[in-house]
């Protein structure tokens, strides 16, 4: 789901769901600048399916893209947070997603953030992370990887996100 956010939108969206007799049972959700972008995932029964398409049709301001969920039998892998810090400059956001993609290192969350700085005609750069790393991968030769994408980048891990 993704469009323009209004009060009381997930509230509208929660009871609509329950009164199909559908349930969530996980929810992420993004608000930035009257924007809301979401994924669902959604219990309900198939013979009520065509009447919950029909609700989220109520919600003219929000596109929906509806999919049934499967089960996913991948192996676990090791999941970590980490914040990547550095001077900012053009292309990082691709590199460092380059980069893990080339390493078949599992995204789960990704956040980065700008901030200038005044009087020294650059900004910092900030990532926060959460991965899932291949069985091949520990944490030290990622954090040796990505730091070699600048010498300005550092890497810094974290608790798993909850």
């Amino acid at each position: 789901m993704n469009g323009e956010d209004s009060d009381g939108l997930i509230n509208q969206m929660t009871l609509k769901t329950k009164a199909l007799g559908g349930v969530w049972l996980a929810s992420k959700l993004t608000h930035l600048d009257g924007y809301i972008a979401g994924l669902l995932k959604v219990e309900i029964d198939d013979a009520r399916m065509s009447e919950f398409k029909a609700m989220t049709q109520e919600f003219a301001e929000i596109q929906f893209s509806i999919y049934d969920a499967t089960e996913h039998a991948d192996e676990p892998r090791p999941s970590i947070r980490l914040i990547i810090e550095g001077e900012d400059r053009s292309g990082l956001n691709s590199e460092i997603t380059q980069l893990l993609y080339d390493q078949d290192v599992r995204v789960i969350h990704f956040q980065s953030h700008r901030f200038p700085v005044v009087g020294l005609g650059t900004g910092v750069f900030e990532a926060k992370l959460e991965v899932e790393l291949p069985p091949s991968m520990t944490t030290s030769s990622l954090k040796t990887l990505i730091e070699s994408l600048d010498e300005q980048l550092r890497v810094f891990f974290g608790k798993k996100q909850s």
